[in-house]
């Protein structure tokens, strides 16, 4: 182990700056003391080393001088082997670990021509991603890059960089770039975005398709809705074609995107409603074909929109495009409800995963538990506004929340706009992995409000789209008490409708108001009645339930349903007992004090103790769906309710009686006399001819 130590003692030592050294240059050894040997310390140098006596050099064993000569012999081969190494150069470092991607061979590009048209596609969607969905996204199906690094950029970073003005790459730029998702993996699409005008929408439908080129043969399909109310939508599409198609062209041109073939690009035109018409007979890559089909395709006067049997049937046609030729099958639905097919939507969706058709839709939103809203239509006929019907929602498989009136005159929020699609063109975009894109149609000019939800707040919100169908859905909710309880009062709040606002103002005489008050206290007795019978769902202690329930939109839907709930008897009770109070008045009082009464708000419950515990309970599940849901249809629906205090308190005027009308001052005529009127006085007047009638309005079918 000596041995061995001094060796490692020479190996380690510094040995930097040894080629600037002359090849003169002396070096200092150690020799290594080999066992059996003496101890000495012998020293080779360039200088004269310090003199034995001949008879001590002469008593060294012979033995020891030839090991001496040994080791030396080895240290200096060592010692050689070691400096050509040192010359050679450090070794190799190990190869870095591989990247999953494919280095396209490189080859020169050409120049840009210069008549290029002039476009600007930018990322239109223009959002942040959560971080689970950042690691989702750039954690699968990776198959190609031009530019491989060992780590991906989160996906938020890639799309806020194309903010328009921001002076950072340009979109057709990093569409080399951004990761490429392999279409043999099933991913989700997206069911809600902030609201965004028509225009927007199909920016952003150019970016999916440019996305799309990149790497494959396309095959695009508008899927439009034939029904009147969207021929005005109709018309803003075909005008945005050409930037549309003139855009995509573009970046062909510059080798921003992959065209294996002519016609890396195809398009058909679909028109639907009550049946499926195919404007185009087989998809074309001929511009002016697809702007005048969609220019010039026929309305649909019959109202019914079967939008879910003609993704199927067009799927089922073109697939040939997708077996065949390999091109991705993008279908566009425009539309302005949510269709009229439901059962169809899971042949739809099968049809599609089974070919890998997308469906991206640019739509309304819904509206917000509830199946219809209504538009404001003014008839020609009459110039009379009539509402008519049309369906939007809800948002989820069935309605979860109950149909409950605000008090007071504030606005009543009877048709909210959800801030997401209706449930079954969502399902089918996050099934086919498309997206929704929500967009104000003339069908959503009766929601309120319209675009003012925080998207990324909703997302948490969203309901669950697993179920296909009605009996998938009552199991689930039969697994969890809290979801019977809410789902139980939102159908009963069907059955049962709480009355609206009661009389807050009243003018009385001493003959009527004791009647007044009776009718008065009967509207607040219904309310209360009604409100019991909805209440009667809630069974037992539910707050175990609620503490153990893991989805966030059915806790909102028990704070909204339960604290409205709650909030709403406590008024009617309160409305009641100041009704009651009102009535001890007597006759003289009314003649002579109060006969003029305003019903106000109050934050002093006064009907008892029990209303007084029931409005604490209102009020803190009211403040929980603020609280755990802002900037959501919850938190809105919560606030309103929470903006008015729960009792009432009664403001007493005496307004006195009018006085009589006095006695004209203009002489009567003697009775039994009449002023004589020759017949010429006055000339005679011809009876005005009738009106002509007014047709009935023709209300048109949305």
């Amino acid at each position: 182990m000596h041995d061995h130590d001094d060796m490692m003692g020479v190996a380690d030592s510094p040995l930097h700056g040894w080629a600037d050294r002359s090849s003169t240059a002396l070096v200092e050894v150690r020799p290594v003391a080999l066992p059996g040997a003496r101890e000495e310390t012998t020293e080779t140098t360039g200088h004269t080393a310090a003199p034995h006596s001949h008879a001590q050099r002469s008593q060294l064993p012979s033995n020891a001088i030839l090991g001496g000569s040994f080791a030396s012999a080895i240290f200096h081969l060592w010692l050689l082997s070691m400096l050509a190494t040192f010359s050679s150069g450090p070794p190799p470092r190990p190869d870095p670990p591989a990247i999953d991607s494919v280095l396209p061979p490189e080859e020169d590009s050409a120049p840009e021509p210069a008549d290029l048209p002039a476009f600007s596609l930018t990322d239109p969607k223009d959002k942040d991603y959560d971080a689970r969905e950042a690691v989702d996204a750039a954690s699968i199906g990776q198959v190609r890059t031009n530019t491989p690094r060992a780590e991906t950029a989160p996906m938020h970073a890639v799309l806020d960089a194309a903010q328009p003005g921001t002076g950072l790459a340009s979109v057709s730029e990093m569409l080399q770039q951004g990761v490429v998702l392999d279409e043999r993996i099933a991913v989700n699409g997206t069911t809600g975005n902030s609201m965004v005008a028509v225009e927007s929408a199909l920016d952003q439908v150019t970016w999916e398709i440019a996305n799309h080129l990149l790497e494959h043969k396309a095959l695009v399909v508008w899927l439009l809705d034939a029904s009147g109310s969207l021929k005005t939508q109709r018309q803003v599409i075909s005008s945005r074609l050409r930037r549309i198609y003139g855009e995509l062209g573009a970046l062909e041109e510059a080798g921003k995107i992959v065209a294996r073939t002519d016609q890396a690009l195809l398009t058909g035109v679909v028109m639907y409603g009550e049946t499926t018409v195919f404007i185009t007979p087989e998809p074309t890559d001929k511009f002016e074909v697809i702007q005048d089909a969609i220019k010039n395709a026929p309305t649909d006067p019959s109202g019914v929109e079967n939008v879910f049997g003609a993704v199927e049937l067009v799927v089922h046609r073109w697939q040939k495009y997708r077996t065949a030729q390999g091109r991705s099958l993008l279908l566009v639905i425009v539309t302005d409800e949510t269709g009229d097919d439901f059962p169809r939507l899971e042949p739809a969706i099968l049809t599609c995963k089974r070919y890998g058709a997308k469906a991206f839709v640019i739509g309304p939103p819904a509206v917000f538990g509830r199946r219809q809203a209504f538009v404001p239509y003014v008839a020609p006929e009459d110039h009379k506004t009539y509402q008519l019907p049309v369906d939007l929602g809800p948002e989820s498989f069935v309605v979860e929340v109950p149909s409950l009136p605000f008090w007071f005159s504030a606005s009543q929020y009877e048709f909210l706009s959800a801030g997401m699609g209706p449930y079954g063109l969502s399902r089918l975009v996050r099934e086919t992995g498309g997206a929704y894109f929500l967009s104000s149609m003339t069908t959503s000019s009766g929601l309120s409000p319209i675009g003012t939800f925080d998207p990324q707040a909703l997302k948490a919100f969203e309901p669950d789209y697993r179920f296909g169908t009605p009996q998938d859905y009552i199991n689930d909710v039969n697994r969890h008490r809290l979801r019977q309880a809410v789902m139980r009062a939102a159908e009963l709040s069907l059955k049962y409708k709480a009355g609206p606002t009661p009389q807050l103002e009243m003018r009385v005489t001493p003959q009527n108001y004791l009647q007044r008050l009776t009718d008065a206290q009967k509207t607040a007795a219904e309310t209360t009645y009604m409100v019991d019978m909805i209440l009667s769902a809630f069974q037992g202690n539910l707050e175990p339930e609620y503490q153990k329930e893991p989805s966030p939109r059915w806790r909102a839907n028990y704070n909204l349903t339960l604290g409205r709930l709650l909030a709403l008897k406590v008024r009617a009770q309160e409305y009641n007992f100041a009704c009651a109070q009102l009535k001890q008045l007597g006759t003289g009082d009314i003649e002579k004090k109060s006969n003029h009464w305003y019903f106000k708000p109050s934050k002093k419950p006064g009907s008892g103790a029990a209303s007084k515990k029931m409005a604490a309970d209102a009020e803190r599940l009211l403040k929980r769906a603020m609280d755990d849901a802002p900037n959501t249809p919850w938190g809105l629906l919560a606030q309103r309710d929470l903006s008015v205090p729960f009792g009432f308190e009664v403001l007493q005027k005496y307004d006195a009686p009018p006085k009589p009308a006095a006695p004209s001052k203009t002489a009567p005529s003697t009775p039994g006399k009449r002023p004589i009127q020759l017949v010429n006085d006055a000339p005679k007047k011809k009876p005005e001819p009738r009106p002509a009638p007014v047709p009935a309005p023709k209300l048109p079918k949305l």
